[in-house]
């Protein structure tokens, strides 16, 4: 019998350092809020405001354990201890979102404003100060658009279409970017700036630039933890590339997760990659290996889209266990956009993440069938989760078949499905629409 091969290890190669102590990890999720996962149990710490899209805020971590959430009302930071404060609100209507946050320190957080005007900000624990604009990183684009925000060894460094810079203080200067590199992304490592392009990778060394072995992927995303590890997230498929961050090794597959996409990832001080995908969540360790997988609807407030994560620390050290989510039978009837007839013989798909051919690929929520001569159609068994019900229209039909018409509805069971019933009827759902809505009568 032949010997098994060795698998790989990239953190085998990456110097060491001290292992931080435990702390949760944070999960983000669409019409719930911030989730903590903490010593095998799972709470709903910030729930999510009434109209609030989870789209539009941004969540990070500080060195301290806390929390930094920043949206449209302000940035609010909850401590260690579950207590939350305010540090910015926006006056009324007015004012841009910050993003990028970047937290040092309770009084050194530094940002971006989300305007088209950006500028770059900082919070030294009692005020908020504008220290440089869009204009005043000047060159090829009058345009500029902002592209990057770091901060390491106590400068400030900013990419945007015109270039990197980097600040300390108030002496601003270009800096030579990495050669042969497009716009710039930045990350921070160890107190040390790394830029990239999505192709290639570097790290600052001296007033140089290290090229790095990093994975490449068609998915341009990539979470460095502080640990020394990597993740790349695959396309098409819920898996990801790990790789030591700054030293030359192998290169690691992980396990795949249920699912066809990472959504958002972060690596914790342990060295384990958190992935969210159209399904769920998992963890994997730092050689690739499947430690847990939660799909929507078996922990509690896991109900569906997860958009960021942030650990503390090494993470929890006892991981939840799942239970089994509700499932729904869904039922709804197709009818035209023109003539309001049933839209018989259509065929009907369910899936999270439909392929770019308007197809659902195979997976575990994948649901199928054939609208009936009424235009009713049924799903039996459907998870929590977020889905696109596809819709294709059978061959011929004349008032479907127009470059300009839209097919297709969303579906989120935990929202619009009873919580207390088994069936799920979505009512009359129209299809072949004109891809731009009629204006509604006017007013009498």
């Amino acid at each position: 019998m032949a010997a098994e091969q060795p698998r790989c290890r990239p953190l085998a190669s990456e110097p060491a350092i001290a292992a931080p102590a435990s702390g949760p990890a944070y999960v983000l999720v669409d019409a719930v809020g911030v989730l903590r996962i903490d010593d095998g149990a799972v709470t709903t710490v910030l729930p999510l405001a009434k109209g609030v899209d989870v789209s539009d805020l941004e969540m990070t971590a500080g060195p301290d354990g806390s929390l930094w959430l920043s949206g449209w009302d302000g940035v609010d930071v909850m401590v260690p201890d579950g207590r939350t404060r305010k540090v910015h609100r926006r006056r009324g209507d007015s004012g841009p979102r910050y993003e990028h946050l970047i937290v040092r320190a309770d009084n050194d957080v530094w940002a971006v404003t989300g305007d088209i005007e950006w500028q770059v900000v900082h919070y030294d624990g009692s005020r908020w100060q504008p220290l440089r604009n869009r204009r005043q990183f000047a060159g090829k684009y009058d345009d500029n658009k902002f592209a990057g925000l770091a901060v390491a060894a106590g400068a400030v460094w900013v990419a945007s279409w015109n270039g990197l810079w980097r600040g300390v203080g108030r002496d601003w200067r270009p800096v030579e970017p990495p050669p042969g590199t497009g716009i710039l992304s930045l990350w921070t490592y160890r107190d040390r700036v790394i830029a990239g392009d999505g192709e290639r990778w570097f790290l600052r060394e001296g007033d140089g630039w290290q090229a790095l072995a990093w994975p490449y992927t068609e998915n341009i995303r990539r979470a460095v933890g502080e640990v020394g590890l990597v993740a790349a997230p695959e396309h098409g498929k819920a898996a990801v590339q790990l790789a030591a961050a700054t030293t030359a090794g192998c290169t690691a597959a992980s396990e795949p997760l249920a699912g066809s996409r990472i959504a958002a990832l972060a690596v914790d001080g342990a060295g384990r990659v958190w992935l969210a995908t159209d399904v769920g969540l998992g963890v994997v360790d730092g050689d690739g290996r499947k430690l847990a997988e939660w799909p929507f609807g078996s922990l509690p407030g896991l109900s569906g889209r997860v958009t960021q994560i942030a650990v503390i620390g090494a993470g929890p050290s006892r991981l939840p266990s799942g239970r089994p989510g509700k499932t729904w039978e869904v039922v709804g009837r197709l009818k035209t956009f023109k003539q309001a007839r049933p839209l018989a013989g259509a065929e009907v798909e369910l899936c999270p993440s439909p392929a770019s051919d308007d197809r659902c690929p195979a997976g575990p929520s994948t649901r199928s069938a054939t609208a009936a001569a009424d235009g009713s159609f049924r799903f039996a068994d459907v998870p929590v989760g977020d889905y696109s019900i596809v819709v294709r229209p059978p061959a011929g039909l004349e008032e479907c078949t127009s470059p300009f018409t839209d097919h297709g509805h969303w579906l989120k069971p935990a929202v619009d499905c009873p919580a207390d019933g088994p069936r799920c009827d979505l009512g009359e759902l129209t299809d072949c629409r004109p891809f731009e809505m009629p204006p509604p009568p006017a007013m009498r």
